[in-house]
């Protein structure tokens, strides 16, 4: 039951049918909370134990970091949280990727050894709800929000049905609090939900899902075709997993603003960064802040000295790239964007162009060549995040850097045009605003019209079968 099927619409409307009728503020938590299990119950039954195991042990270490003075103590408490986090997504997502590298590590000494592989079956959104789980155990050691108190309210926070798959990752010091309240929807709250919802469905539908099979043709073979149509394929990537992660975003924003809670944003029109640090405080928000907080900070951050600062970046990217997928692919994507921070980071402070800055013809050719050299940087790391193996990889990167012409040429109907439409967004577009956010404030004729385009949109446009988002895959 994904946010674009009719399941899901169905799904929704009842819960909002049902809630609205609900006048008992704890009924109405236990309604949610069944609620979010059973949509969770629609991808995998026994998986759903998953959520309430981890869950529960982070209750108690939370409880019990609330009664404990003792600093080791505490801090053993935090360790059980991490590693009973850590280890089952590691278990799911990392054991075959583990055993694969022990055998070729021990065959290329020209030992023979078994090739285990085991079938396990990843849970969908393990990445996400470990991580938001992990966010309460972590504040609540460092003792910035109160132990909770309630299992109820605290497994409603980590299996909450908007953001359970795919985020926006909600620290609990956002979330948590307001499932101690006793939250309902105005009528602003679902008209701005609502706008969200059908943006982020249309990203999805119209474009993401348009483009969807000409990308996986190009990435399946690309020894078959030409650099143009290699160049084709990999910016339609772009605009794909833009377009499908950014939407299912804006869903899961739109779906809790119409239930009155509120989440983080996630992107903030990523591909207008003028530098890749920009980018990613731009792309996948709460991921980023989630490594920059508790990964890059606890490493040292920028407090240990010039050297220090580089390594914990590099340590940190290739941890996040980790975390998307048990792949060398992942692997180099996180390393290449952490070796190109850690050289922003050291050309920002060498800084030796600040005499030119006040030029207006400089500030505009180097705000292009930056915008051009950032989206770069983070196309060649696409390319290796879709590809279907390094050597893959590697040879489509090869064949369109020399730009081959012994390949088929083929022109995609929708890419270049969804191509234009998120390259126009981004250029005429606020990059901090959000339009859906701002249109309830508008006149009841330009709503009325906005809301008639959104809907003409998908149901002219959009694709008739909706495929399931990318990172439900991490």
């Amino acid at each position: 039951m994904i946010f674009t099927s009719f399941e899901f619409v169905v799904f929704f409307a009842v819960v909002l049918l049902v809630r609205s009728c609900i006048h008992s503020f704890t009924v109405d938590k236990w309604f949610l909370l069944v609620v979010s299990y059973l949509f969770y119950m629609s991808w995998s039954i026994p998986y759903a134990s998953l959520i309430l195991l981890t869950s529960t042990v982070d209750f108690l270490v939370g409880v019990g970091l609330g009664r404990i003075e003792d600093q080791r103590k505490r801090k053993l408490l935090l360790v059980v949280s991490i590693v009973a986090n850590l280890g089952v997504l590691g278990y799911f997502k990392y054991t075959n990727f583990l055993l694969d590298n022990i055998w070729l590590g021990v065959t290329s000494f020209g030992l023979s050894a078994s090739h285990w592989h085991y079938d396990i079956l990843l849970p969908v959104g393990i990445s996400f709800f470990t991580f938001q789980s992990m966010t309460y155990t972590i504040e609540t050691y460092r003792r910035n929000i109160q132990p909770c108190h309630s299992l109820r309210d605290f497994l409603l926070f980590a299996a909450f049905f908007p953001q359970l798959l795919a985020g926006p990752i909600n620290r609990a010091v956002n979330l948590l609090p307001q499932f101690g309240q006793h939250v309902r929807f105005t009528a602003i709250d679902f008209e701005t939900g609502l706008a969200q919802f059908a943006v982020g469905a249309i990203k999805k539908l119209v474009i993401s899902d348009r483009i969807a099979p000409h990308v996986d043709m190009i990435f399946a073979s690309p020894s078959n075709y030409d650099g143009f149509t290699l160049l084709q394929g990999l910016l339609g990537y772009a605009i794909q997993i833009y377009c499908d992660f950014s939407g299912y975003s804006d869903m899961a924003i739109g779906a809790a603003r119409m239930l009155g809670f509120r989440f983080m944003e996630n992107f903030q029109m990523p591909y207008s960064s003028v530098s890749i640090t920009e980018f990613w405080r731009r792309w996948h928000i709460s991921l980023s802040t989630w490594f920059r907080d508790y990964c890059y900070i606890s490493l040292g951050g920028n407090r240990i000295g010039i050297g220090r600062t580089y390594a914990n970046l590099l340590v940190t990217m290739l941890l996040c790239g980790l975390w998307h997928g048990a792949s060398w692919n992942f692997v180099f994507w996180g390393g290449l964007h952490g070796v190109s921070l850690a050289i922003h980071r050291a050309w920002t402070a060498w800084a030796p162009l600040a005499s030119l800055e006040n030029r207006p013809a400089f500030q505009f050719g180097w705000a292009l060549f930056s915008r051009l050299l950032t989206l770069g940087v983070v196309l060649v790391g696409w390319l290796f995040f879709r590809a279907q193996s390094w050597p893959s990889a590697i040879e489509y990167l090869s064949r369109l850097m020399m730009w081959n012409l012994d390949g088929t040429r083929f022109v995609s109907p929708y890419i270049f045009p969804s191509l234009a439409a998120v390259f126009l967004t981004h250029l005429f577009m606020h990059k901090d605003r959000n339009w859906a956010q701002e249109l309830p404030q508008r006149s009841i004729p330009a709503r009325v019209a906005s809301y008639s385009a959104l809907a003409i949109l998908i149901v002219c446009l959009g694709a008739t079968e909706s495929a399931p988002f990318i990172y439900f895959q991490f």
